[in-house]
């Protein structure tokens, strides 16, 4: 199997949406700069290593404070309000994160070492969820210092479908005793004065408040940084990083082909080591949305037979 190497060392993770237990293995890429390490389940990041270094970039999923490491949001970003919707007068129950969260995906044959991509079809438990065929296909790639999402939506069905998509990459930071939580900056690639909406319970809210004003740093000790997420719709700057108070940024994100962005570190210090950058192509459900699908304000749809691709790319400074 000259197209993938396997980790040696077997996971065990719970599926999403049933109760029986999936064994599988990591599967690795890499090019001369980096090790990346994707978990079939979920199709989920599991390890962005430099390989001169040996530092470790991505979140490595302490249950105590947030348990997962990268997981893709698909075809919901984040939940529904009240965890489902109507469609032709049936509601849904929809899991929080979506279908792809804890599903395993197919493994696609690769021929290079620095790529893998991964696929999940709709099946008869999915159409239970989400009443539209579809295929999702999720695809890494290494370029130099870059590591580049790649996401395909396929309508395989006859009908119109209503979806979402999001990723939620969790960053780790490089503390020490003389580096503190509240001494990690997010970067933003241009200035920005932007309020944001206020968002509580995973749903978004009409009302706003004042975010940053002329402004391309924001410190994680700031005390605008709320306890949930800040997000920023039709975000200006399209790169975002992490970085040491002052210094240059060591991870950044660019959104690529995702025009929204959400932002989130708990601001409890103890233990809370990271901060997501979250690129977005719809948005958490509103606070007052309609149940019906086809009405919600941040739906994207997709014809019978239409497919669409989203990319956004993680780059590692070293």
């Amino acid at each position: 199997m000259n197209w993938l190497k396997i980790v040696s060392t077997l996971l065990l993770t719970i599926q999403a949406m049933g109760e029986n237990s999936l064994e599988t293995s990591l599967v690795t890429i890499e090019n001369e700069q980096l090790e990346v390490a994707v978990n079939p389940i979920g199709a989920e990041l599991f390890n962005v290593r430099s390989k001169h270094s040996g530092r470790e970039y991505l979140w490595q999923g302490d249950p105590r404070f947030w348990a997962d490491r990268a997981p893709i949001m698909f075809p919901v970003v984040v939940r529904f309000k009240h965890d489902g919707f109507n469609y032709e007068d049936e509601f849904y129950s929809h899991p929080k994160l979506g279908l792809a969260f804890g599903r395993l995906f197919e493994v696609l044959p690769s021929k290079t070492d620095n790529e893998v991509s991964f696929i999940l079809r709709s099946d008869a438990e999915t159409l239970k969820r989400f009443p539209f065929p579809f295929e999702f296909e999720v695809s890494f790639l290494l370029e130099g210092n870059r590591l580049v999402n790649e996401f395909i939506v396929r309508n395989t069905g006859d009908k119109k479908m209503y979806y979402e998509l999001g990723g939620h990459p969790g960053f780790s930071f490089p503390l020490s005793d003389t580096v503190s939580r509240e001494d990690i900056e997010f970067v933003f690639s241009e200035k920005m004065s932007v309020d944001r909406p206020i968002v509580s319970n995973n749903l978004i809210h009409a009302d706003r408040v004042p975010f940053l004003d002329g402004e391309s740093r924001l410190g994680l000790g700031d005390e605008r940084i709320p306890n949930g997420g800040m997000f920023l719709e039709n975000c200006s700057s399209k790169v975002i990083g992490l970085a040491i108070k002052g210094e240059e940024p060591f991870v950044s994100l660019d959104l690529g082909d995702f025009p929204h962005v959400n932002l989130w570190s708990p601001p409890e210090p103890a233990g809370r080591a990271y901060a997501c950058i979250e690129p977005l192509v719809g948005h958490h459900d509103m606070h007052d949305s309609p149940m019906d699908i086809t009405e919600k304000k941040s739906i994207l749809t997709l014809e019978a037979g239409e497919s669409r691709v989203y990319r956004f790319t993680i780059i590692i400074h070293e």
